[in-house]
């Protein structure tokens, strides 16, 4: 998460004017957690750049040590269950 804050690494998307990761190499924790910071920053309106640095900032803060960890052992088990099924496609409910 950190690599895509950082400036150069960092996009505004031309279609929804939100930010956007430019790179393709963030692994699945990454993603997620860009993800989940994207959804809080804009959960409401962005008024100015101050604004929005301080959503980043509340956003970020969110992010606990158990957030990681249970994000990490869900893509573990959906590999695991990949492997599992030779990576047919499954249905998660």
């Amino acid at each position: 998460m950190r690599d895509a804050l950082m400036p150069g690494l960092v996009g505004v998307d031309q279609y929804s004017g939100h930010l956007e990761a430019q790179f393709s190499d963030l692994s699945p924790v990454d993603f997620f957690l860009w993800g989940y910071i994207k959804n809080i920053v804009y959960a409401e309106k962005i008024r100015n750049i101050q604004h929005l640095q301080e959503r980043i900032t509340s956003a970020i803060e969110t992010v606990t040590r158990d957030l990681i960890q249970k994000t990490r052992q869900e893509i573990e088990f959906c590999l695991d269950v990949s492997r599992a099924t030779n990576g047919e496609h499954i249905e998660t409910y």
